[in-house]
């Protein structure tokens, strides 16, 4: 089970994108990944949305409301809030349509589409290992928000964020959610590379004000 019940407790203080970019900067160094791939990901997610590009406006829908982010450590406890945002995988452990469904496109291209019909807000995020994913998916949805952890441009934005979660919860923060508790996020269920991602989504959180230190 995750962080569930968690909440931002530092309303005032928010990542700004030079703040976002010194970050990546380390995890860059940190992976080893490549900036290079990264912005070229970007780009052709740019080139194979135009016409499908959504201006972030959308999702002002999250104002005021008071909110739930779905990790993919989700185990099905019962979720309190009616505005609820999914976060990559944990798409494949929920039986309902979010409002919002953030995702560097892992999952399966049957679900994603269904979110869209269904209504649900499609926020992709382009970066360096994601290409094919890209061009699988992009041409088979009508419209979604376009998101990268390098330099923003035009319709692609960057609202920090690292992993599916931790960029949801960035997400929400920046676009005025009143609340937000966290539901499947576990921070230590993975090892090499994928708790090494997600103990810097930790620290990302904590940075941000969503987590204490010292949980």
């Amino acid at each position: 089970m995750g962080d569930r019940g968690s909440k931002g407790e530092d309303r005032d203080k928010k990542m700004e994108l030079n703040d976002w970019l010194k970050i990546y900067e380390q995890i860059l160094s940190d992976f080893g990944f490549s900036r290079k791939k990264d912005e070229e990901s970007a780009k052709l997610i740019a080139e194979l949305g135009r016409g499908k590009l959504l201006d972030c406006r959308i999702l002002e829908c999250i104002r005021d409301k008071e909110v739930a982010v779905v990790g993919g450590a989700y185990e099905g406890e019962e979720i309190l809030e009616d505005f609820v945002i999914t976060a990559g995988k944990a798409l494949e452990r929920v039986n309902f349509i979010p409002k919002i469904h953030v995702t560097d496109l892992e999952e399966k291209v049957e679900k994603i589409i269904e979110l869209e019909k269904r209504g649900c807000i499609l926020v992709f995020h382009a970066h360096g290992d994601n290409m094919d994913r890209i061009k699988q998916i992009v041409p088979k949805v009508r419209r979604f928000v376009a998101t990268t952890q390098c330099e923003p441009f035009d319709k692609v934005y960057n609202f920090g964020g690292f992993t599916d979660g931790d960029r949801a919860v960035l997400m929400a923060k920046k676009f005025g959610a009143k609340k937000i508790t966290l539901y499947g996020f576990d921070f230590s269920k993975g090892e090499g590379l994928k708790l090494k991602k997600l103990e810097w989504a930790k620290k990302i959180l904590e940075l941000e004000g969503i987590l204490n230190a010292s949980r």
